[in-house]
């Protein structure tokens, strides 16, 4: 049957101490759950670059855009960024915070997934 909400539920501020990548991981897995109970959809933004054969870079993804993009009931939507209790956001990323606030939707900055857990209240 897979891990419940309550496992995730349970977790404690250990997570505060992982990196940004850890966060990530186990904040997907705790959304992939939630989509799969039909609460929300979402989408892991792509980022970083790769190096051509040529030396020069291709960036994946916009310049500021979140980790993840969630879709909740009733035509919400929040932009979720990832940091560990280090992180920072970079110019970008508080430009587009700053855009996509001014039409309307939420914008979250997660350092654990208790922080989701709370920010979320399912």
């Amino acid at each position: 049957m897979g891990i419940g909400l309550n496992h995730y539920r349970n977790l404690n501020s250990i997570l505060m101490l992982s990196s940004e990548k850890d966060i990530q991981a186990v904040i997907e897995q705790y959304l992939r759950l939630l989509e799969q109970r039909k609460l929300l959809v979402y989408i892991k933004n792509n980022s970083g670059a790769l190096k051509t054969e040529r030396g020069s870079f291709l960036r994946f993804g916009k310049a500021g855009s979140p980790d993840f993009l969630i879709f909740l009931s009733e035509g919400k939507t929040i932009h979720l960024e990832v940091k560990n209790h280090r992180g920072r956001q970079t110019e970008s990323q508080n430009q587009y915070q700053k855009q996509v606030e001014s039409l309307g939707h939420q914008y979250y900055v997660a350092r654990s997934l208790k922080e989701l857990i709370e920010f979320l209240d399912f």
